[in-house]
């Protein structure tokens, strides 16, 4: 026999007021569905479109490494012009005999025709004629010939005697770099002397802004150049010497404002460069980077600094996280809409079809109505209901606690 036990209701508790409780749990389900699906297409297209980012800004930051090498590229290959430029110059006799005959006039008048060519289709700004230790004067400055007697002491000419070949390297003067090659004269065995060939680098950026599209800019180290000759070279209104503490832009592609920022020590950068990360400027989105410039004794002296534009890309990968996120919630809905539909079918609608059972049997027998604590529209709390009518059907029924009676009478 099956013994029914009656649990008790609290009669004078206050009904509370409709709350979050009387929404249908089918719809607070299906809310929450398409809540955890909304926050995990933001989160999934967050996550995504940071992923399509980082490779943008990794293939951006590749690029301003690669910079660095097309800048030593266009080096190699100067040196290698200049070089071949000189070897056609040491094959001469006429050169050779008037300056092993110190015939400075004459070596003039020969060298001047031709260093104008080389001036106009090769870039070549200095032409210098050395004597041979342990002088080592200039001769001749054919671009400058009114100067000379000046000793030489730079790198690339004692790299030049110490190993009897070719001394190369960009070195830095007094407002700017140039790069020097130079080479030993030698008639019956015998130096006679050093030619050198050398230009300035200025041209060097705008050649590499029109292959790669790029901005670059070359900061220099201010105590390795002279402000004097700066200034005079510059004139008092284009005079950037002051513009910051410790460095000055020599050469640059670009002038906007604020473009080449790096306040750190040129000195200190490490050999791969420094990336400076992304600036947004107006509707157009920059990579940054600055690598160490070495001149030819190996002194870390300036810093070539990059700036890519990368907007097109940085575009694509907003685009991409828009798609990805529009994606993510196409695909939600279309799984709200089958859990919703799952729920409604496996569980829900035999739930309404055991409440609608319990409520026809609980009104054929005539039981009470029950009592219920809150108003709701819970399908499980509507439930809970019927089967306290069903299997507590009085109040009366509900058996008393014996020690209530002690203590009374």
């Amino acid at each position: 026999m099956v013994r029914q036990i009656a649990v008790p209701f609290e009669a004078d508790r206050p009904l509370r007021p409709p709350t979050m409780r009387s929404i249908s749990l089918e719809l607070r389900l299906i809310v929450a569905i398409v809540a955890l699906c909304v926050g995990a297409a933001l989160l999934g297209a967050r996550l995504g479109g940071g992923i399509v980012e980082q490779q943008v800004e990794e293939a951006g930051a590749s690029r301003l490494r690669g910079a660095a090498e097309a800048f030593a590229s266009q080096e190699r290959a100067e040196v290698e012009k200049l070089s071949s430029t000189l070897d056609a110059l040491l094959s001469r006799d006429d050169l050779r005999d008037a300056f092993a005959a110190r015939d400075r006039e004459r070596l003039l008048a020969l060298a001047a025709p031709l260093f104008e060519t080389m001036r106009e289709r090769d870039r070549i700004t200095h032409w210098y004629f050395i004597a041979p230790e342990p002088d080592a004067t200039v001769f001749l400055r054919v671009h400058r010939p009114e100067l000379r007697g000046d000793k030489v002491d730079r790198v690339t000419f004692r790299r030049a005697v110490e190993t009897g070949d070719v001394g190369a390297g960009k070195e830095l003067g007094r407002t700017a770099f140039a790069l020097r090659v130079v080479r030993p004269w030698m008639r019956d065995g015998k130096v006679i002397g050093y030619l050198e060939l050398a230009e300035e680098i200025d041209h060097f950026l705008g050649a590499m802004k029109s292959r790669t599209g790029d901005d670059y800019g070359i900061l220099v180290k201010k105590r390795f150049l002279d402000q004097r000759r700066w200034a005079e070279v510059l004139g008092e209104r284009s005079n950037t010497w002051n513009d910051r503490a410790d460095v000055v832009v020599v050469d640059t592609t670009t002038f906007t404002e604020g473009i080449i920022d790096y306040e750190g020590d040129l000195e200190a950068l490490p050999d791969d460069g420094v990336a400076l990360g992304e600036v947004v400027r107006e509707d157009r989105a920059y990579m940054r980077g600055i690598f160490p410039l070495r001149d030819a004794g190996g002194r870390k002296v300036g810093g070539l600094f990059v700036l890519h534009d990368f907007s097109a890309e940085h575009g694509a990968a907003r685009a991409a996280m828009l798609r990805s996120f529009m994606m993510l919630i196409g695909l939600g809905a279309v799984l709200t809409v089958l859990l919703a539909t799952l729920l409604h079918y496996a569980v829900f609608a035999r739930l309404r079809r055991l409440e609608r059972r319990l409520a026809r049997e609980a009104d054929e027998r005539q039981l009470p109505p029950g009592r219920m604590v809150e108003l709701t529209d819970d399908e499980i709390s509507r439930l809970e209901v019927l089967l306290r009518r069903a299997l507590f059907p009085s109040r009366d029924e509900v058996p008393r606690d014996p020690s209530s009676s002690r203590g009374r009478g």
